[in-house]
């Protein structure tokens, strides 16, 4: 054999690692977040990445194999030779191939089932000492152990009841499998019923801009809204740390460490006050203080600095910070797309036929290379015209595909005759390249659709992958963990699609190396027989769900907000509230932008004085108005001009900025304050209205740092 099929196994496994590498640099940021992360996050992804890449290439051989079994057979049986059985250019062996999936599936279970859930809620607990936060992550992967252990002793009782099996290493090891790949499969049922419809709807409704608009001013809204609740939220247990550090008698106390440990990350999160867009920084304000105090006199402790107290609010801060971050990050995005859509919107019905973009630099965000390569027409009719056929034909090919993956998990599990178009069309084309390329294919769709639920539902709205390097550190470690988790049982299922499972394919005299791994499940029969066969029967239940939005609808009546028609009354509010959110954005661009008309940009900034606030908003005096001259007169001499301010009282014009349908208050490019003070106090206003760059961690530190 020549070393054609380690050469093409090399070459798939660089270009793994470059896919790899590109993606984590896509939706991380390896500068900012602590090297473990990055590393691990990194070879949890390429696991995952590898086992659907090679999957094609094993099957193949696999075929290979079977031809020479056959062969075999027939020349026993008949005393006849068959055809000669033509190997695969990029055959593996099969013993490295064993060993292969060996090494990838038990570094998958080890990181999915203790190291990435321990680092996790290690970086996330409360506690000040490493064996107080080891301890705090057993007990809060408690219940994530103890289904799996659930599982694995059921399975493990039922093999021991029957006296004709003898229970060895080999056979605890399938036990264990059977029972990581149980938990899997409900996952994926799960998920898979709902990413199967909602991927190909989020398709169409992309290449639909107008329809795009509206849920893009509703999720605008939403996030807005959500980065309020946080944002008060971050500000209340920062006061409270605040009045717990107060309580501190001396830095002789037992608990001054750890006061002072929790008092110093609600300073560096840089939001003790203001509830503004991220722009509060500065100390707790008078109500939130009086706030934390009712709390800490309501407080079930009885009140007072206990280290009890203090764990807790240490692992609430860490929590709220993260959440504050990540809904500023999703704001930004959300502005973005928004603006991106009504950018389309007004530009279609345009005679001019070159695109025009409104008010406020979004290029940042959507991509403003495009611009830079194409000119203005032929981005006219990329994004008005040719962007939405595109995505409406990709969500014709994905319904298309969707549909066939929803007949083959029906009816995988019927022998004769063979009622699954994957597998007449695997087993037609065996040893072809074309069959690789459409396992490849298929593998791939079923990860996407699943994956995409993970981060679409509102159970996991804590983890997101969120691109332009802004997914914070416990996102990136949920995704390694659960796709780790997910990817072996799923490739096991798509075996089943395709016929390559002993129990579904008769004929079948060969088998794959990676279900010689992973086992028949022959132990334990009601798995092998009943739930890996007829459990994936529900996904097309949850797909008839999905497609008439039954949840959804569910949480609307209970008064969840939901974007289900734009006829409805909340929907048209929040609507009308993010097209409004969006206006004064851009116009708050445009004025920071260079060349604007503003030097103190458009977010409102509350302080604690009133006269602080008219000094930043004083202008320059008009010049003297030159009346004219009558003819009975020498001349008239210029009458001053008193200094007009136009900055009404704090309060009103607080509450006219957040309650106007216009645009905000324009001031003239050209007018500086009075005093050198006033200006100092502009260009401090300034720096502050700048939205600080998103970190996702705390930087770089040590192995089990606190993200």
């Amino acid at each position: 054999m020549s070393g054609a099929g380690y050469s093409f196994l090399l070459f798939e496994i660089v270009c793994v690692v470059l896919l790899t590498a590109s993606l984590l640099h896509h939706y991380g940021n390896w500068r900012r977040q602590q090297l473990v992360v990055t590393g691990v996050t990194f070879l949890a992804w390429q696991f995952c990445f590898l086992i659907v890449f090679i999957l094609p290439t094993d099957i193949n051989c696999t075929f290979y194999e079977d031809c020479l079994m056959s062969n075999v057979s027939g020349l026993e049986a008949n005393g006849t030779s068959a055809p000669a059985c033509r190997e695969p250019w990029n055959h593996i062996p099969r013993a490295f191939l064993v060993s292969f999936w060996r090494v990838i599936y038990w570094s998958c279970q080890f990181l999915t089932w203790i190291f990435l859930p321990i680092m996790q809620s290690y970086a996330k607990a409360g506690e000040f000492n490493v064996l107080g936060k080891v301890k705090a992550s057993l007990v809060d992967n408690a219940l994530y152990y103890s289904t799996y252990l659930l599982i694995f002793a059921i399975c493990f009782i039922y093999v021991a009841t029957r006296p004709d099996i003898h229970i060895d290493f080999a056979q605890l090891r399938v036990i264990g499998i059977t029972a990581s790949n149980t938990w899997g499969l409900v996952l994926i049922v799960l998920f898979l019923g709902y990413g199967l419809v909602e991927l190909p709807r989020t398709v169409w409704s992309a290449g639909c801009p107008g329809e795009s608009l509206k849920r893009a001013y509703f999720r605008l809204a939403k996030v807005n809204s959500e980065l309020i609740e946080h944002q008060e939220e971050l500000e209340d247990l920062a006061a409270e740390a605040v009045q717990l550090a107060e309580c501190v008698p001396g830095p002789e106390h037992p608990l001054a460490a750890n006061a002072r440990t929790v008092a110093e990350l609600a300073e560096s999160s840089g939001y003790c006050g203001g509830r503004d867009a991220g722009l509060g920084r500065g100390k707790p304000t008078a109500s939130s203080i009086a706030a934390a105090r009712r709390r800490l006199n309501e407080d079930e402790d009885g009140g007072g600095l206990t280290a009890k107290r203090l764990v807790k609010l240490h692992c609430q801060l860490k929590k709220a910070i993260g959440l504050e971050q990540r809904s500023r990050c999703l704001l930004q995005e959300a502005y973005a797309s928004a603006a991106f859509l009504e950018d389309i919107e007004s530009n279609r019905g345009s005679r001019l036929h070159f695109f025009r973009r409104g008010e406020g630099d979004f290029d940042s965000e959507s991509g403003g290379l495009l611009r830079r390569l194409l000119g203005p027409g032929v981005e006219f009719y990329w994004k008005c015209h040719a962007r939405s056929w595109l995505l409406r034909g990709a969500a014709c090919f994905l319904l298309a595909a969707s549909g066939l993956m929803l007949w083959c998990e029906c009816t995988f599990f019927i022998k004769w005759p063979v009622l699954t178009p994957l597998a007449l069309l695997v087993q037609a084309g065996r040893g072809a390249l074309s069959v690789q390329l459409i396992c490849l294919l298929a593998i791939g769709y079923l990860c996407a659709c699943t994956y995409f639920t993970v981060f679409r539902l509102k159970l996991f709205n804590y983890f997101r992958l969120v691109p332009n390097h802004q997914t914070d550190e416990n996102s990136l470690i949920f995704s390694g963990m659960l796709f780790c988790r997910l990817t072996p049982p799923l490739c096991l299922n798509f075996l089943g699609l395709v016929h390559l499972d002993s129990h579904l394919a008769s004929g079948l005299k060969a088998q794959t190396a990676y279900t010689q791994l992973m086992g028949h499940l022959d132990l334990v029969a009601i798995i092998s027989n009943g739930v890996n066969l007829y459990f994936p029967i529900a996904i097309l239940l949850l797909a008839l769900a999905s497609y008439f939005r039954l949840g959804s609808r569910l949480l609307h009546c209970l008064g969840v907000q939901q974007f289900i028609s734009s006829d409805d009354e909340l929907t048209s509010d929040l609507l009308e509230e993010g097209r409004l959110l969006l206006r004064r954005e851009r116009a708050r661009r445009s004025r920071d932008a260079p060349g604007g008309s503003s030097s103190t940009g458009g977010l409102l900034k509350s302080t604690d004085s009133g006269d602080e606030e008219d000094e930043l908003f004083a202008r320059k005096p008009p010049p003297a108005r030159q009346l004219p001259r009558s003819s009975g007169a020498a001349g008239v001499a210029a009458a001053p001009v008193a200094k007009l301010s136009l900055s009404p009282p704090r309060s009103s014009r607080f509450e006219r900025l957040l309650q106007a349908d216009g645009e905000p208050v324009e001031f003239e490019a050209d007018t500086q304050p009075l005093f050198p003070s006033a200006r100092a106090a502009v260009q401090q206003q300034q720096l502050r209205q700048q939205p600080p760059p998103y970190k996702s961690g705390s930087g770089r530190g040590g192995f089990f740092d606190d993200v």
